[in-house]
C-alpha cells in the first residue's frame, strides 16, 4: 500500500484531531510533540521531492 504525502498529512490531522479529545493531558502533550516531529519530516520530504 502506497502512501502519499497529502494521505500522510491527512491521517496527521485527523490524529490530531483525536489526540485534541483526550484528557490525559500528559498523553496528549507527547502525541503533539510526535506530531510536530512528523509533520516537520513531512515538509522536508516534501522539499526534496520538489
Amino acid at each position: 500500500m502506497k502512501i502519499t504525502l497529502p494521505n500522510a498529512e491527512a491521517a496527521l490531522d485527523q490524529l490530531q484531531r483525536d489526540a485534541d479529545k483526550l484528557h490525559t493531558q500528559e498523553l496528549r502533550k507527547a502525541i503533539e510533540k510526535y506530531l510536530e516531529d512528523q509533520k516537520e519530516q513531512l515538509k522536508a520530504l516534501r522539499r526534496l521531492m520538489n
